[in-house]
């Protein structure tokens, strides 16, 4: 199973500020984003869109055992 690494999204679309201004929110939001582990898509809908080259997909990464309830 995969899972959205929002913290790397955000860092390479230019950081916190850059992405709150592109959707429409507080400068701190995308970081109550990476903290509770999902965005709306909406949000990246708008990210996308202001950067057409940017590719979603490979911010997918596999999940690791813990995070899937899998134990150590």
């Amino acid at each position: 199973m995969k899972k959205l690494n929002i913290k790397r999204l955000i860092e390479d679309v230019g950081g916190a500020r850059k992405v709150a201004e592109i959707v429409g929110v507080q400068r701190t939001a995308p970081y109550g984003w990476v903290r509770q582990g999902h965005i709306r898509s909406t949000f990246l809908e708008k990210i996308t869109s202001a950067n057409p080259t940017l590719n979603i997909n490979k911010y997918f990464e596999e999940r690791q055992n813990e995070e899937l309830g899998g134990g150590t």
